[in-house]
Parts: structure tokens; sequence; C-alpha cells
């Protein structure tokens, strides 16, 4: 029995050596084979190219510059910007005009010029207080521009650029970090940090609501503004911020939470909702602070603002009047966009007769300036290259008296220099109305002594983070106003009744009643079901959910997303650990409003 077992395991052990030195055989004659058959693959064809980026694709995200400090003046002559100017061209526009008394008909352009201290004391009796510059400009503010008096709006960019900051809180809403600066005074405004420098332009894979905002822009326009005349954007001043005294340590509760240091030891911050926000402080291993802000786009910790070391420059804006005083309208532009990655043309950019069939005959720009302020907004955006143009805000405070669209939200402008949307002129073109003020002012710089990227450069130069603007978009300037001219002269050349038809003071179809100012402002396509609700709904100050019952702030503050919260830091930190929180010391005015 035992000589059955033992010779058992030899035959066991013979036939298993067979076996597998049998499968070591195929494999390795099937592996000689592949070798002989990819040496004569690569004697007959060549090995393949390296993949190669191809240009337009996606930019690698680029590194926070260090804010601009005293930078020497540069003399505008010294760039050598050439002019786009055809004589022959402007010679026929004049021609066309030449019957045309444009100074007559910038008299009566604005019928009644009123202030709101003025519209106040006449219709109500009340006061405006102006101990401030704040209150001066709100005072000013009119029923034809939103300021006149350049020595008041002199004196509150001073005051915006250099005026001790008392408190800082994130600005709820919006697609990009803002925040909301409190000043010694108790007045308020926005400052919008520097993600980039002056040379950095929109990646052109990007969609024009997907692209990043500018401060610079915000500066830029508002002194392009002023320049064409509209006085209709909001004052904006260059500004260079500390990231520890004027924004870590002046900051709410809520903010301060986000500060952290990054690795190259720049002051960094981020934006988290309110529950998450006491989580997001911690010291790199580079022993510095960062933070984030707290919006739709771009508000994480790959986007975190940070200070170079811990100086940031932005753009700081002014608060317009609390809108529950002076009330404000959200108007939707009949030449919004679609926003949309698959439909990307709307009807306005297929049809060259949109402006006659929709938008003369909609009532609430039938009769009156508001079809001129909508040529007007898109002159100024075709300029500096503004796509984003799909709501704007007029003043609803003046009762029966026309308002005029407000030149807000325009950081998304100046992004390329080698790219003119002309579809962004399309309301000029379709409509060919203009007011004898916008023809004249652009007849003046695109023929007279000083050009307009001249005049914008000389009109920068007193900004404090100057020079504000690269100045490759000086030539792009030049350029988009011939082209506008050019469309302009279109215009005239196929206008049959003559250049009084085109070029007015008000526009009245008169197959259309007219209203009163303040009704029909809603058009067929807000009555929609996916607009009914209105901007009102969208921008909000609050969220209220009515299918989920409310609970008390401090219960259940800690969901799955809170609980993941380490892991998100982790990488940040870089295996530091957190240190303690420090007591919450709240100011006097914070304790009383708690």
């Amino acid at each position: 029995m035992n000589t059955l077992r033992f010779y058992t395991k030899r035959i066991f052990l013979v036939v298993c050596a067979v076996f597998f030195g049998f499968l070591i055989l195929i494999a390795s004659r099937s592996s000689s084979l592949e070798y002989e058959s990819q040496r004569e693959h690569s004697q007959h064809y060549p090995r393949p190219l390296p993949r190669i980026v191809r240009p337009g694709e996606q930019l690698p995200f680029q590194p926070q510059p260090p804010p601009i400090l005293n930078s020497p003046k540069i003399n505008y002559n010294e760039l050598g910007i050439k002019r786009e100017l055809d004589h022959e061209l402007l010679d026929r526009i004049k021609w066309h005009i030449k019957e045309v008394n444009l100074n007559e008909g910038i008299k009566n352009e604005c019928k009644l010029n009123e202030t709101l201290s003025q519209y106040w004391k006449r219709t109500e009796g009340r006061t405006v207080p102006v101990r401030d510059s704040w209150e001066k400009f709100y005072a000013e503010i009119g029923t034809c521009d939103l300021y006149r008096d350049d020595e008041i709006i002199n004196n509150l960019l001073k005051e915006l650029s250099t005026m001790p900051i008392k408190n800082v809180h994130i600005m709820e809403g919006g697609t990009q970090v803002k925040l909301v600066l409190t000043f010694e005074n108790d007045k308020q405004a926005v400052f919008k940090p520097m993600r980039f420098g002056r040379d950095y332009e929109t990646d052109p894979n990007h969609f024009y609501f997907g692209d990043f905002e500018r401060h610079n822009a915000e500066i830029a326009t508002f002194h392009l503004d002023k320049i064409l005349g509209f006085r209709r954007a909001v004052p904006t001043v260059g500004r260079v911020m500390n990231m520890t005294s004027e924004l870590k340590d002046k900051a709410e509760r809520k903010l301060k939470k986000t500060f952290f240091i990054s690795p190259a030891k720049n002051h960094c911050f981020v934006g988290k909702s309110e529950r998450k926000l006491k989580k997001t402080f911690f010291i790199s291993p580079a022993k510095n602070h960062c933070f984030v802000g707290k919006c739709d786009y771009y508000c994480d910790t790959t986007h975190s603002i940070c200070g170079a070391p811990d100086l940031k420059e932005g753009s700081v804006q002014v608060f317009l009047p609390d809108d529950t005083t002076v009330p404000r309208k959200h108007n939707k532009s009949p030449y919004r966009r679609t926003y949309s990655k698959k439909t990307q043309l709307a009807i306005w950019q297929q049809d060259m007769k949109f402006c006659q069939w929709k938008v003369k005959n909609q009532k609430q720009y039938a009769h009156g300036r508001r079809l001129l302020d909508l040529i007007d907004l898109h002159v100024m955006d075709y300029l500096i290259g503004n796509q984003d143009r799909h709501h704007y805000e007029s003043f609803a405070v003046f009762d029966k008296i026309p308002s005029y669209a407000i030149h807000l939200d325009n950081g998304r402008s100046f992004g390329r220099t080698d790219f003119d949307d002309d579809d962004i002129l399309l309301p000029l073109r379709q409509c060919c109305v203009i007011r004898p003020s916008t023809l004249n002012t652009l007849i003046k710089f695109y023929g007279g002594p000083k050009s307009l990227s001249q005049a914008l450069h000389e009109s920068l130069s007193n900004d404090p983070v100057s020079p504000v603007l690269a100045f490759k978009h000086y030539p792009a300037l030049e350029r988009r106003l011939h082209n506008i001219m050019k469309y302009i002269l279109e215009c005239l050349d196929t206008q049959r009744d003559g250049p009084s038809k085109m070029i007015i003071t008000e526009y009245h179809n008169k197959r259309i009643p007219e209203t009163p100012e303040n009704e029909n402002d809603e058009d067929e396509d807000d009555k929609k079901q996916d607009d009914t609700d209105g901007p009102s709904k969208m921008i909000i100050t609050e969220y209220h959910n009515k299918r989920i019952p409310e609970t008390p702030e401090n219960e259940n503050d800690d969901d799955e997303d809170d609980k993941k919260q380490d892991d998100t830091l982790a990488l940040a930190q870089q295996g530091q650990q957190q240190p303690p929180e420090p007591p919450q010391v709240l100011e006097p005015n914070v304790q009383q409003r708690i």
C-alpha cells in the first residue's frame, strides 16, 4: 500500500512538470513570433510622431501676479499706436449728415435733467443728506445720467482707494468671488480681486458665460463710459489691499475662517457656505494664510485668491443706493445670448430683421429713450469686447420720467485683442438708429486730433493701479471704432427717409400705443414658465424651500459635505494639523446687531 502511494506521487510530479514545461514552450514561441512581427513592421513603417498640443487647447492656469505699485506714467506718444482712420469713410458720413444739426439734437436729448435730491424735494419735500462723498454721489443721481459733477466723483474715487476699512464680508450671489467692504463711515463698496495679469487673454475655447471676470475691466469700462459721454457706469477705482490688516483682520467671522497661507508663502482665501467656512482656515507648511470666496464659479482651493505675499490688487466699485430706498428694475435684454453650449446662436443673430419685427414692436422699446439706450450700451460693449450682456438695470424712482440703462457688470470685458465680435453691434446694424451725442462723440474720436485710445490712456493714468490695461488693447479699440463707423455708414447708405430718421433723440413707433413708463415692462419671453418668477427669484439674499421644514440655525449643521471637509483641506494642508481656532471677539456694533 505504501509502495502504491509512493509511485502515485512520482507520477503526479512528472505529469505536472511536463504540463508546465509545455506551457512555457508555447509562451516563448508566441513571444518570439510577436517580436519578429514587430521588427518587420518597424522596418516598413515609420515610428509615429509624439502628440503635440494644438493651438487653442485649454491653457494652463496662470499664476497670480503681484500688484502694480508706483508704476511710472508712460506717455501715449511713446507707444506708437496706429489709428484706423479712413478719410473717405469719414467724408461720406459727414456728407450724409450735413443737413442734420447735431448740436440742436444733443440739447433735446435730455428734456428734464433732475437730480434725485431735486426730485424728492419737489415731489415729497424730502431732503437728501450730503455728509460724505457717497451721499453726494447719491444725491446727484440724475434722470439722464448717473453723475455729472466730476469733482464729486474724483473725491469719491479717492476715498474708495484710500479710506480705512471697518469690516469685510463675502458678497452673496454672483458667479465669481466678490467682497463687500464697509468703510469707517459705514458706507460700502464691492471689491473684485485680481486673478490675472494685464497681458493674459481669454482662452478661445472658453464660452463667454464661463470666462473669468477681470478687475481691471471694471475700472477701464468706467473711464471709457465717461469719455464717451454716457456717464452711466458705476464709479470704480483700483486699490491694493493688505490681505492681513485690511481683509483678514477686518473680516467677519464667516470670511475669516476661509483664510489660509499657501505653500508659496502667499496669503489666500477661499469661500464656502457659512457652515463650512469655520473649517477652511488653516496654516500651510509654509506658515502662510489663504482664503477663497463664495460664488457659483471658481470658488475652491484650486482658484483661491492669493497675495504676493500679502498684497492684493483689485477694483473697488461703489454701491448704488439701497434698492428699498431708490428702487431699480432688472430688465431682460432682447439681445441676450442663448447661454447654451448646444444652441449657440440666438434668433437675433440669425435674422437681420429681428429689430423691425420684434424689438421695435415691444411696448418698452416702441417709445422713448430705451431703444437708444440699448444702442449706446451695445456700442460700448463692442468697444470693450463684452459678450455677457443678458440684463441691464434702470432706476424706478423717478415715477413717470423715463429712466436709462445703468452700465453695470462689465467684468468680462477686455478679454481678447485679436477678436472683434460683430454680433455685439447687431442692435445698431438692425435698428439703424443712434443718438446725436453718440454719433458726434464717435466722429470726434475717429477723425479728431485726439484718438479714443489716447483719451482712455490719459484718463486711466490717474488710477492708483495704472497702467490699468495692457497697451495691446489700444489698437483693438481703434480697430473696433473703425468698424462701428463702417456700420454707421452702411445704415446711412440704406436709409430711405434720410438721416433724420436715423439720428434721433427718441424713438416712436406709431403702430404701438404709448403707455406709462412703468407699465408693460415684461415681454412675451418673460411670460414663459421658466421666467415667470423673474430675476427676483434668482438674485436673492436667502433661499427657502417650502417643502423642507425650517430648523434652528445651529441644528443639523453637520451634513455629508461637512464630514468630507477634512479630506478637502488635507491636500492644501499637506499633512499639517489645523491650529486651534482663536476666540472670536465681536466688535461693539456687531454685538448690538446680534
